[in-house]
């Protein structure tokens, strides 16, 4: 009897984080290592972080080599598929030989990325690459998942609210690709998310709960500024908007803001000490011949007409991948999950307040301002090295911000929470699928099954592309409705919920 008060006692909503948690995993399998964009870079600052580790990657002595390193073969090349999207991962090889044998200069010894998320994504690595980075996007889904479940425990009602909003109508494709990712934009937009509704909840609790609040940031922010460079500005701003909607005059709000103040600095200082620090002054320059000789106010000109293009890629109309090509059925992805960012900030901006109102303009500006100068400044134009992930991670935060209220929960309506969950699951579906059949066979490949057919899968993998793709789009769809249940059960009048 006991054990069973103990279960109806129980709430569904209580399922989310394990429900969350396989969605995000299969996205982990959903790709081959090396998928991610520079993948090549980065796997190979993974492995070459820690000097120590001389079977994984050693610093080259021969003096026509000098600043070089020597890592695992078949680590530093870009894959073989990333250039022809009819191309399975089927072309990619491994080699059986342990010993770091091949010398590059691609990694991050020369310093263009903050130490921080290569250094601690190289404890899990070994000679088996491919092993070793599943095992750490699992790690960078789980990260992912205990922060927030942390967070949602922690926040009082009405910022726990944002939190989980603002992460399910931001989560596809894009959030969910690169969480689930070896890419340092997973802690990057994770990192970005997480302190600033953790800043938030420091000022607006006391006790344990605030100190538990305030550690939650110290991670979230190392994390960030620890894995990329925009990043690092990214936390600060993030802080500083926690720090305005909740400003008092009063010696409580002046103590608490000491914590915000010295995460700052840190985020500076990992910002300052990294090789893209020279963005600020030239941009993003690189790969786009000829681009020296356009006109700068016409580059501006076009730049100021086509950022929306860029906003829309974090909802799916640049692809996934390397390249992030436009992928069939994408239009479907981009529309729903769309539709559903626009839908609920709507229901924020009837609750909106000055100070909110304030730092909604202000982030969106910084949406347009941030890219249009990177793009300008480098030469460059929208479709041109600023893409879409590196400004995910403020626009997971534009919508919390969105539909934050000042102290009740936002109210919803089942024409408002019913149609969202059946458009983010349909998107995560088709995103997922189509994800899968890029790699499992190429798009040239026209069959309903990702199984028949299959050039490529995981070996001694027991779970086919089909079963991942429909746990997948079953786990995804089962936590959207568990959250948008529960966002109904408090959105009803007092009198019915007594």
């Amino acid at each position: 009897m006991r054990l069973s008060a103990r279960l109806r006692s129980l709430r569904a909503v209580w399922l989310v984080p394990l429900l969350a948690t396989i969605a995000l995993t299969t996205w982990a399998f959903a790709s081959p290592i090396g998928a991610s964009p520079d993948d090549d870079y980065h796997l190979a600052s993974i492995w070459c972080a820690n000097d120590a580790r001389d079977n994984l990657c050693v610093p080259e002595t021969r003096p026509e080599y000098a600043g070089m390193h020597r890592v695992l073969e078949g680590m530093m090349s870009a894959p073989c598929f990333v250039a022809d999207v009819e191309a399975s991962a089927a072309c990619q090889e491994w080699v059986a030989d342990p010993r770091p044998i091949v010398t590059t200069n691609h990694g991050n010894w020369i310093g263009a990325y903050p130490p921080v998320y290569y250094a601690s994504m190289n404890v899990f690595a070994t000679t088996d690459i491919q092993a070793a980075a599943l095992t750490m996007r699992v790690i960078n889904v789980l990260i992912f998942i205990i922060l927030t479940t942390a967070l949602a425990l922690l926040l009082p009602a009405h910022l726990r609210q944002p939190l989980l909003i603002g992460w399910a109508i931001t989560i596809v494709p894009l959030s969910a690709v690169l969480i689930a990712s070896n890419n340092p934009g997973s802690w990057a937009v994770t990192g970005v998310a997480t302190s600033w509704m953790a800043c938030l909840g420091w000022y607006h609790t006391s006790g344990k709960r605030a100190w538990a609040l305030g550690a939650i940031t110290v991670i979230s922010v190392m994390m960030a500024a620890g894995a990329r460079t925009d990043a690092a500005i990214y936390v600060i701003m993030g802080m500083g908007m926690a720090s305005v909607l909740a400003f008092a005059r009063s010696r409580a709000f002046a103590l608490k803001l000491i914590l915000p103040a010295a995460l700052s600095v840190i985020a500076f200082i990992l910002f300052a000490t990294s090789g893209y620090t020279q963005v600020v002054e030239h941009g993003l320059t690189g790969g786009i011949p000829g681009n020296e000789s356009r006109n700068q106010m016409a580059v501006l000109a076009f730049n100021l007409i086509s950022m929306p293009q860029l906003w829309t890629g974090v909802f799916g109309s640049w692809g996934l991948g390397w390249r992030m090509e436009v992928w069939p059925g994408f239009a479907l992805v981009e529309f729903a999950t769309l539709a559903v960012f626009i839908g609920v900030a709507s229901l924020g901006l009837r609750k909106m307040f000055p100070r909110k109102s304030w730092m909604s303009v202000a982030l969106v500006a910084a949406l347009y301002v941030i890219p249009l100068y990177v793009l300008t400044m480098g030469m460059s134009v929208v479709s041109e090295n600023v893409q879409p992930r590196y400004i995910l991670p403020l626009v997971v935060v534009l919508g919390s911000l969105l539909v934050l209220t000042k102290s009740t929960p936002l109210r919803a309506g089942p024409w408002h929470v019913i149609p969202a969950i059946v458009l983010l699951s349909a998107a995560n579906s088709v995103a997922l699928y189509t994800n899968l059949r890029r790699y499992v066979t190429g798009f040239d490949v026209e069959q309903l099954s990702l199984n028949a057919g299959a050039e490529w899968w995981w070996q001694s993998f027991p779970v086919g592309p089909d079963a991942v793709w429909l746990i997948g789009s079953l786990a995804f769809a089962a936590t959207v409705t568990l959250l948008g249940r529960h966002w109904l059960l408090i959105s009803r009048p007092q009198r019915a919920v007594a």
